[in-house]
């Protein structure tokens, strides 16, 4: 019985009767890495590279002398500085790839914010100590 129901669900997958889960697609890319920088999140620990993809709830690590350039899908640029952690909490994107909302966690360190073609009142970046709004 367990042998036909194993044939039935590699047949199913096959032909795309079962729906396997959608990876996330990613919130922007790396452009530019300096050594130690790496980000982990829901596809696990991982060395960043440039082109590599990053993702909406992905940690941002860099190390003394690391630094990570990303470039988001609205063109908004973050630059995250040596000895730093920065937390994407939320990248949503709009059908014409401007995002609604963006919500950054500068955990520690230092950090580089450009924005890109996305409303000025879509980004928030948080601080252990204040929250950051956009304006004008």
């Amino acid at each position: 019985m367990r042998w036909n129901s194993a044939v039935f669900l590699c047949l199913a997958m096959a032909c795309g009767l079962v729906a396997m889960p959608a990876r996330a697609q990613p919130s922007g890319i790396v452009i530019a890495v300096v050594q130690s920088s790496e980000a982990e999140g829901e596809t696990g620990r991982r060395m960043l590279n440039p082109e590599a993809p990053v993702f909406s709830g992905d940690q941002i690590i860099t190390g003394p002398v690391g630094e990570a350039q990303v470039r988001f899908r609205d063109n908004t640029r973050l630059v995250v500085g040596p000895n730093s952690m920065m937390v994407i909490d939320a990248f949503v994107f709009t059908n014409d790839e401007t995002a609604r909302q963006i919500s950054i966690n500068a955990v520690r360190g230092a950090f580089r914010f450009i924005t890109g073609n996305s409303p000025k009142d879509a980004y928030r970046i948080s601080t252990p100590t204040a929250t950051i709004g956009v304006r004008g």
